[in-house]
């Protein structure tokens, strides 16, 4: 805003400056070059007055009511060109040299007024300018307090979503009477760090990411009796990177909810995570049993990434998800 306020005034003064300079250029013609500097100092002080008139009154008071703006406007331009007119009959009139051929007195009026109405539209124009700047820097404050209000609440819906399905979890361990349900517990704990201190933050790294993805397949595989087939990969090359919380997991919840992998012993969840030139790619593939006829990836966690990624990565996400009768595969490229 500093920077737009300082270029303004730059370019208003060589404005100013361009202006002055051709009338002093055009008086100088006819008239001594004295007298042509002061009478062209005359007309720039006239002219900038009426812009402040413009710009600091007239539009201020006026403009929002429409029509009446410019009958006032005209007004004021016929009535203070005529006082320029005067004042260049009766103060400087006595000390120019008149040519043979000098228009007549109407031509020095038309004059005047045009130079009052080309400051009047370069004043209004001005105006605008600087209403729509004003307008665009205030409705663009408003979308990203509009976005960040709108990530707050999708950040919220997940936490409650995950405590939900860990209870649950937990519940199922303690009513198997399993020997990993104090291990599930410290697993929660870890779990629960993530979603409450590190999902605060805008950003995470991945490595919390995957982190998360490690608890939860140790946790859904304490629910088999058998070892389930989950399998995890990774290939993150070299540095560190960062993500929004919590990306990969409503797809990761809806691969084990409906492979039902911890109910069927030929079920699987395959997940690859890998960086190549700043492209990170999230692919999670499950089966399906064809008996289950929900679909995956109709659920809200599902719709909350999605609208999530469009907000956070508008133009730097890509997202393919294909469904067949028996498997289901996510793929997700975030530049990073």
């Amino acid at each position: 805003m500093m920077n737009y306020r300082k270029r303004n005034i730059w370019m208003q003064s060589i404005g100013w400056l361009a202006l002055y300079t051709f009338f002093f250029s055009k008086s100088n013609y006819f008239q001594e070059t004295g007298f042509a500097a002061i009478s062209s100092i005359f007309d720039i002080i006239f002219l900038f007055v009426f812009y402040l008139f413009t710009v600091k009154y007239l539009f201020v008071k006026y403009y929002s009511r429409g029509w009446p703006y410019f009958l006032i406007s005209l007004l004021a331009v016929i009535f203070y060109s005529v006082l320029i007119f005067s004042f260049e009959m009766n103060v400087l009139r006595p000390y120019m040299v008149h040519p043979s051929n000098e228009p007549p007195l109407f031509f020095h009026y038309i004059r005047r007024l045009m130079g009052v109405v080309f400051i009047f539209i370069v004043g209004t124009s001005a105006q605008l300018i600087e209403q729509t700047n004003r307008l665009k820097e205030n409705e663009k404050l408003l979308t990203e307090e509009k976005l960040k209000t709108e990530l707050q609440l999708l950040k919220a819906q997940i936490n409650p979503h995950f405590i939900f399905n860990a209870l649950n979890n937990i519940y199922s361990l303690t009513y198997m009477q399993s020997a990993n349900a104090p291990e599930s517990v410290l697993k929660l704990s870890e779990m629960l760090r993530y979603v409450f201190y590190d999902c605060s933050k805008d950003r995470v790294p991945v490595t919390s990411e995957i982190r998360y993805i490690e608890n939860f397949n140790a946790f859904q595989q304490m629910k088999s009796p058998y070892t389930q087939n989950i399998s995890l990969q990774t290939d993150l090359g070299y540095g560190s990177i960062e993500i929004a919380p919590m990306l990969f997991i409503p797809f990761l919840e809806n691969a084990f909810k409906y492979s039902r992998i911890e109910e069927i012993e030929a079920a699987y969840v395959n997940i690859l995570i890998k960086n190549e030139a700043g492209k990170l790619t999230f692919t999670i593939e499950n089966s399906v049993p064809r008996d289950n006829k929900p679909k995956p990836g109709s659920g809200m966690g599902i719709k909350n990434v999605k609208h999530r990624l469009k907000i956070i990565y508008p133009e730097n996400h890509e997202l393919t998800i294909n469904e067949s009768d028996d498997k289901f595969k996510v793929e997700l490229s975030i530049m990073v």
